[in-house]
Formats: C-alpha cells, sequence, structure tokens
C-alpha cells in the first residue's frame, strides 16, 4: 500500500487533469459551434483553441508522469521512458508558452492603436499572419523541447533512510549532460516573459488613457473599447503571472537543491502542473464569449436546481 503522500498527490493530479479537460473541451466545443455558425475562421479562437488543445495533451503527460514517478519508478527510471517524458513535457510546456505570447501579441495588435505603417500593415494582415505565427512558435518549442531527450539523464542513487514503500529507496536525479540545457530553457522562456511584459504594458497604458479620454469627456464607462482594454489588460497579466509561478516552480526543482523524492519537489512540481488547468480558467474568463456562455450554462443549472428544490419542497 503506498504512503497517504504520494495517494493524495496522485488524486491531485487527476484531479488537475480532469478539470484541464472538461474546461478546455468546454473551449473547443463553443468555438467549434461558433463556427459552424459562421463559417468564418477567426484568429483569436484559433489561438485559444491551439492553446488548450496542447494544455490538454500536457496535462496529460504531467499527470502520466507524476504516476509513473510516484507508484512505478523502478519502471519510470528506463532511459527510454524518463527521457521521452521529460522531452514531450518540455516540447509542450514551451508550445504552451508561445502561444499564450501569441495571444497577448495579438490582444496588443488588436486593441492598441499605435501608429507606424509597419504596424499598420501587421494589423491588417493579422489573420494571415496568425497561423504562420503559430506553426513558428510550435516548431521552435518542440525543437528546444525535444533536445532534452538526448542530453537529460538520470542520475540514480540509493537512500539510507528507512523506507516502507518498495521503490522509496531510489532516489533519481536530472541531469544535463551538456550543462547548458536549462540555461537555454531559461533564456527561451525569458524571452517570451519579455514579450507578454511589453504587450501587457502596452495594453495597459491604452486603458489607462482611454480612462482619463473618458473621464475629460464625462462619457460612461460601459463603451466596448473599454470593456475589450480591461478583459485583455486582465487577461495578459494573468497569463504572465501564471506562467512566471509556473517557470519560478521548474527552477526550483530542477536546480538540484533538493532530492526528486522531497515533499517540497512534489508541491513544487503540483504548483507547476496546475497551471494548464489555470490557463483554461483565464481563457475563459478573459473572453466576452466563453465568459457569457459559462454565465448562461451556470445560470441555467441554477434555476434548475431552484425549480427541483421548489417542487420538492411544495410537494
Amino acid at each position: 500500500m503506498p504512503p497517504t503522500r504520494i495517494i493524495v498527490l496522485v488524486v491531485l493530479h487527476c484531479v488537475f487533469l480532469v478539470t484541464c479537460f472538461t474546461s478546455s473541451t468546454f473551449i473547443l466545443t463553443v468555438n467549434f459551434l461558433e463556427w459552424l455558425k459562421t463559417r468564418k475562421h477567426n484568429s483569436c479562437d484559433l489561438i485559444i483553441n491551439c492553446i488548450v488543445t496542447i494544455n490538454i495533451i500536457l496535462q496529460a503527460s504531467v499527470t502520466l508522469n507524476e504516476i509513473c514517478f510516484l507508484l512505478f519508478l523502478e519502471f519510470y527510471i528506463q532511459i527510454f521512458l524518463a527521457n521521452s517524458l521529460v522531452a514531450l513535457m518540455s516540447s509542450l510546456t514551451f508550445s504552451s508558452l508561445w502561444c499564450s505570447t501569441c495571444l497577448c501579441f495579438y490582444y496588443c495588435v488588436k486593441i492598441v492603436g499605435f501608429n507606424g505603417k509597419l504596424f499598420y500593415k501587421i494589423k491588417a494582415n493579422i489573420t494571415v499572419i496568425v497561423p504562420w505565427l503559430l506553426l513558428f512558435c510550435i516548431v521552435i518549442s518542440c525543437t528546444v523541447g525535444l533536445a532534452a531527450y538526448w542530453d537529460i539523464y538520470l542520475s540514480i542513487s540509493l537512500s539510507s533512510a528507512n523506507v516502507t514503500w518498495n521503490t522509496s529507496s531510489i532516489v533519481p536525479g536530472i541531469e544535463s549532460g551538456c550543462n547548458c540545457l536549462f540555461n537555454v530553457f531559461m533564456f527561451v522562456s525569458a524571452l517570451a516573459f519579455f514579450i507578454i511584459s511589453i504587450t501587457a504594458g502596452a495594453i495597459v497604458v491604452s486603458l489607462c488613457k482611454h480612462m482619463k479620454h473618458i473621464t475629460k469627456n464625462n462619457q460612461g464607462f460601459g463603451n466596448t473599447r473599454l470593456t475589450s482594454l480591461k478583459s485583455a489588460a486582465q487577461t495578459v497579466t494573468s497569463l504572465l503571472i501564471l506562467y512566471l509561478v509556473m517557470f519560478g516552480s521548474l527552477n526550483v526543482i530542477f536546480n538540484g537543491a533538493e532530492d526528486a523524492t522531497s515533499l517540497i519537489v512534489h508541491l513544487f512540481f503540483a504548483v507547476a502542473a496546475s497551471c494548464p488547468t489555470i490557463n483554461a480558467i483565464i481563457l475563459i474568463h478573459g473572453n466576452r464569449k466563453l465568459s457569457n456562455v459559462m454565465t448562461h450554462l451556470l445560470c441555467m443549472e441554477s434555476k434548475a436546481v431552484n425549480n427541483e428544490v421548489t417542487i420538492t419542497t411544495n410537494s
């Protein structure tokens, strides 16, 4: 029988997987039904669909990794399995980060009113640019992530502590063969953070200017542009904070200060593993169409529960 800590961690990751799958499937379904109505390709929907599809696979691979690591460690430490999972998770994590960066860039181009011939050209051709930008980001992310398969290796040591679980005496650690891969990972993620920060700053500045203009002209605060700016600012800022927390947690895990079986490592990995799920929630909250459908569904469910309670009470 596995220790309680291991059971709790496995259940927690399974909850993350179910929540991520449910919320991401909701997003894909709403966008697909919208496409059936209009038969038009929406660049924003395309980016969001890419992000949630990647996040579903990422959450599933993280859950598989943790189940194998926690319950079947002797099987997990085989080179092919461990390296494959690390390379897959790295590729998907960077793909999720850079597709989210594309979404932030899209919001910035569509909402912020920059001046300049280049900006106007990008804005006019954004529908054509987005698919190629997504493809480029995914290819680069997979190229960087898959390098881990050949560079990463497991250093195995044996614990001298008394153990009650048959595989707990094995203490694996992740090492880089060239001692530079983690630096490359941090550079790629830092570049994405820089772009997201720039877009977030541009959107917030535009929001402040617009609110100042509204206050000066005594206009109402319910206009569409202000709502779009607020929504975009919340989404971009939330994504920036989310990925900073995610990569900060992963940096703690891979800096080698703690062994891979310690509770601290498992807790930080659980924090990082929750990010794909939280990402989907942020996307729903920050998209007017998705949030309206979600609100409508919740209101319908609330009404159905209230009617059921009323009928039961009257009976």
